[in-house]
């Protein structure tokens, strides 16, 4: 790979605004970060595992306006694709609704990817006080879809 395309592959991902970017194949793997404006750029091949770090990641979540940020928690995407709250693409029945309380585990929706529904679970325990992503909404790795406390 060389660097004119990366440098199109950077283009293209502040284009978008997305903040995480993993390209790998057998010869390259490029990861992309820009959560913290770092970018990390492996290029080399891949030995071993092939697994590279990126920059560490700030967890801390901002105060919002209701001042319910310092014990908020957020339950992420573990993956790309589109958020649904039921398996579904009509939302007819969600999973979870503000309100609910859920536990580590538990099942909050679904992420579609390549026509595979893949099950989100909560890492986190508490009550919904808010869902950030709407049904059939596309979500980006890590990005927060609801917030609990």
């Amino acid at each position: 790979m060389n660097f004119e395309n990366i440098e199109q592959l950077i283009k293209l991902v502040k284009e978008n605004e997305l903040k995480k970017f993993k390209y790998k194949d057998y010869e390259h793997e490029i990861e992309l970060d820009f959560t913290d404006e770092h970018v990390s750029l492996p290029t080399s091949p891949l030995t071993g595992t092939g697994q590279t770090e990126t920059s560490s990641q700030d967890n801390s979540q901002p105060k919002d306006s209701e001042g319910q940020g310092e014990d908020a928690q957020t339950v992420n995407a573990q993956m790309v694709g589109t958020f649904y709250l039921q398996e579904e693409k009509e939302l007819t029945d969600p999973i979870v609704k503000v309100g609910d309380n859920i536990k580590k585990g538990d099942v909050i929706g679904f992420i579609e990817a390549m026509k595979v529904m893949n099950e989100v679970t909560s890492d986190v325990e508490g009550e919904i006080i808010d869902i950030l992503v709407d049904h059939g909404s596309n979500v980006e790795y890590d990005q927060p879809i609801i917030k609990v406390k």
